[in-house]
This record gives structure tokens, sequence and C-alpha cells, in this order.
């Protein structure tokens, strides 16, 4: 009985990724894990995380969704690791995702630009007027 994914699955997976992902997120190239091995995966501007800018959407709505549906549906580990401030994104699939509170990577508070930041700002500033 195999028990996880064939030793080749996370490279497969990098591999014929990009043509089906393209329309999510924007172009992507296959690259090397944290690791140095074959399964990586660089998107190289986020479209998600250029339109909303927001990185509560980019973690709640696509980090750990995408983390979650690979793990427990396709049986593969995925690490999603998005740059804020370059809005690239790097996949890694076969190396096991850190829990976000263990994640040094994600900055703390909103981003630069947020507009849910702003939404929240002009909210505060209106109820304090009333």
């Amino acid at each position: 009985r195999q028990l996880g994914p064939w030793f080749w699955a996370p490279a497969l997976t990098a591999f014929v990724t990009p043509p089906f992902f393209k329309f999510l997120v924007g172009p992507s190239t296959p690259n090397y894990r944290a690791d140095g091995q074959l399964g990586g995966l660089v998107v190289e501007k986020c479209r998600f995380l250029q339109e909303s800018g927001c990185k509560g959407l980019c973690v709640h709505q696509c980090k750990l969704p995408a983390q979650r549906f690979f793990a427990e549906d396709l049986g593969l580990q995925l690490t999603v690791s998005p740059n804020f401030e370059t809005q690239e994104c790097q996949w890694s699939f076969g190396e096991e995702p850190l829990p976000v509170a263990e994640d040094l990577s994600m900055p703390a508070g909103c981003l630069s630009g947020c507009p849910s930041r702003v939404a929240l700002t002009e909210a505060k500033a209106c109820n304090s007027c009333s």
C-alpha cells in the first residue's frame, strides 16, 4: 500500500501546474524548493495579491485553503510563501507548512495601502464623529 505521495509527485505537480494556474494567479515558473529539491513553483506577480492588496485575504482565501486542499484532498504537503513586498509567491510542493503563528515571513498587521485597512480607519473615524 502506498503511504503518502510518490517521490516524484512534487516535481510533477510543479511542472504541470503553470498552464492551469495562470488564469487564477498569473504567470508562474517551476523552480526549486528551499531544500534544493525539484517541486517548487514561483508565481511572478500574484494576481490575487495585486488585486486585493490585503494580507488577510491572501492568507485566509489563498494560502491556507490551498495548503489544506493539497494536504487533505490530494495527499501532498504544500507550503505557500507569499512575498508581500514583491508580490511574488513561492509554492513548494512536498514541504510541510509552518503554522501561521510560527511563520516568520508573515508581516504583523495590515500592508500599507490595504483597502480593508483604509475602510476600517474610515469607519472608526465616522463612528467617533457620531
